[in-house]
């Protein structure tokens, strides 16, 4: 009996063999995504998953700040002290970006101030459909590129930006900051070489301020800078009441 049973079991499979041969079963190899019953072939699906943030966000890349062994000599320190206020971090943020001719942006600096996943969002390219979203490490590596193509042309790589006027809206642990900024080559410099405003977000987790993005737009002949986001500006809000 048993002997009927296993050769019963061997002519089944020797049956389904051709059928099983021309439907394999489906697989899931790396890159390939059932949609809908279908089978999308992306070859990049397998990197993408590697880098794709776990839940808690992507990892945290931001400096620690250093313990009194830890010292570098020459080195800026990381400190709880540039998130102590909404004026201690705007400050921080147009220091850690200015910087002399031959010399970077204090990158260590940057990244204390924004959130793991803080996001710098500059001005669209005309001829692009989409806006260019950076972390911090995004954003030193285009501006590491510009100091660089600067260079080889033989132009000015120093930048010195500084805020001229404030607009500011909190609630909370949330603010909202329309900071107007003016940027030059040294800081004498009588005008400006380009003109805009950055529209930062900062929140406060009990402790201190962070920035959670900073997005901006520069001045152009098509797109001043409205009077009320201009230094010695009337605030609308008086204008209405007198």
């Amino acid at each position: 009996m048993k002997r009927l049973a296993v050769l019963a079991a061997a002519a089944l499979a020797a049956g389904a063999a051709p059928l099983a041969a021309q439907y394999p079963p489906p697989s899931n190899p790396a890159g390939v995504t059932p949609i809908g019953g279908q089978r999308l072939h992306d070859p990049n699906a397998e990197v993408e998953a590697q880098r794709m943030p776990t839940p808690g966000g992507p990892p945290d890349r931001r400096p620690m700040a250093p313990s009194k062994d830890a010292a570098r000599p020459g080195a800026q320190r990381v400190s709880d002290a540039d998130g102590a206020s909404v004026d201690a971090i705007l400050a921080a943020l147009y220091a850690s970006v200015s910087h002399d001719e031959g010399a970077s942006p204090n990158w260590e600096r940057m990244r204390g101030l924004f959130l793991q996943v803080g996001m710098l969002i500059p001005p669209k390219n005309p001829r692009s459909d989409l806006f260019t979203v950076l972390d911090v490490d995004g954003f030193e590596q285009r501006v590491r590129e510009s100091i660089a193509s600067s260079k080889a042309k033989g132009d000015p790589t120093s930048f010195f930006e500084k805020e001229v006027s404030r607009r500011t809206d909190c609630f909370g642990n949330v603010c909202q900051i329309f900071s107007t900024y003016e940027s030059r080559r040294a800081p004498a410099d009588e005008k400006p070489f380009v003109r805009g405003i950055n529209s930062i977000q900062l929140v406060n987790d009990g402790h201190r301020w962070w920035i959670a993005s900073v997005a901006w737009d520069q001045e152009r002949p098509d797109n001043p800078i409205p009077p009320q986001y201009l230094p010695n500006s009337v605030p609308s809000e008086y204008l209405k009441k007198n």
